[in-house]
């Protein structure tokens, strides 16, 4: 089954177990009872702790710092299908591999999207030359089972 990504464990947080939790959208992990850790399986999420503006999260049966020592640095997924529907309408993994048309002519494929602060962007990879496409843009839309570019400023995919 795949999984997907969501978050990342940190260090442990005070002696109790908890550790600190680093995700682009951790909203994400909120509500989940349970989680799948790289290289362990599925945990069961005990309870969220926010903590200043840091994220802390307990496990059933991670009870001392030292337990949780073992969990450190382990990424964070889950079923793709349990993920709430998302706020700008897809997850960044949902666009990977989506074809990019511009002006309805094939023009590559969507390899990674990354948050630069102000907005997402796409890098889109076409023959061995990357791109990088701000998603919010007014000449991009993602619909069809593409992101469909249209009439974009001169030079941003020359």
């Amino acid at each position: 089954m795949n999984r997907v990504l969501i978050g990342r464990l940190g260090k442990p947080h005070a002696l109790a177990g908890g550790l600190k939790y680093r995700s682009e959208a951790p909203e994400v992990l909120f509500g989940r009872n349970r989680v799948y850790l790289d290289g362990l399986g599925w945990r069961v999420v005990e309870r969220l702790e926010e903590v200043g503006d840091e994220l802390v999260v307990y496990f059933a049966g991670v009870k001392s710092r030292q337990a949780a020592e073992e969990l450190a640095g382990r990424d964070v997924y889950v079923n793709p299908e349990s993920l709430p529907e998302a706020a700008g309408g897809w997850y960044y993994f949902q666009l990977v591999g989506l074809p990019v048309l511009l002006d309805g002519e094939p023009a590559g494929e969507v390899v990674d999207v990354f948050d630069a602060g102000a907005q997402d962007v796409l890098v889109v990879e076409r023959g061995s030359r990357r791109y990088l496409i701000p998603l919010q843009a007014p000449y991009v839309e993602v619909k069809g089972g593409a992101v469909k570019v249209t009439n974009p400023p001169a030079g941003l995919v020359e």
